[in-house]
């Protein structure tokens, strides 16, 4: 990671907690959408990707879920956890998810009963941010969050399951870091119509 930052000041402040997480990070613009099943197999087909490139990185982490519901994308992202703890006893995993909404947009972009039933009591999106959660408190493994979107829409609609989300996009220090800048938007709104 140092080459990414090298020469930064995030780099040179040299945090304590510098080195000190494993991460995990899965892509959810990958999540197909045509229907409910295809949806489910290929949700649970980006948390195997996430877990996989884990193992990659870090070898010395053994995790078998080949006789796992393939279908249970909670309880995968559960069992992984506990591996977690089991093996390096420490809470120290850091979560990244990248498009969180992306998915969850087209879905409401084209069939409303199906959103509602992903973010609705018992449902797939929901009962795996709640597992997120669940992973935060207590013995949990995970010490840390972040996840990137475009809308707040599907934000909110989640924010029941997983109410320890902070939404920082509002903070006037991340707007170059996660959005346009108002010079930026000046000259791009214009060209949009043209």
């Amino acid at each position: 990671m140092k080459n990414y930052f090298s020469g930064t000041k995030s780099y040179e402040e040299g945090l304590p907690t510098h080195n000190s997480y494993h991460v995990i990070d899965f892509d959810f613009s990958r999540v197909n959408t045509d229907n409910y099943e295809t949806l489910v197999d290929s949700f649970f087909s980006v948390l195997v990707l996430g877990i996989d490139d884990f193992k990659r990185r870090y070898p010395e982490f053994k995790f078998d879920y080949s006789q796992l519901n393939q279908k249970d994308s909670v309880t995968l992202f559960n069992y992984f956890t506990n591996a977690y703890l089991n093996h390096f006893n420490t809470k120290n995993l850091y979560v990244l998810i990248d498009e969180y909404d992306n998915f969850a947009n087209e879905i409401l972009s084209k069939d409303l009963d199906l959103f509602l039933s992903i973010i609705g009591k018992n449902g797939l999106l929901k009962s795996f941010y709640a597992a997120i959660k669940a992973s935060t408190i207590g013995t949990g493994c995970i010490a840390k969050t972040f996840i990137t979107g475009v809308s707040s829409v599907s934000l909110d609609s989640l924010t029941l399951g997983f109410n320890i989300a902070l939404n920082v996009t509002s903070f006037d220090i991340f707007n170059e870091y996660a959005g346009f800048t108002e010079d930026e938007l000046n000259t791009l709104i214009p060209n949009l119509w043209m």
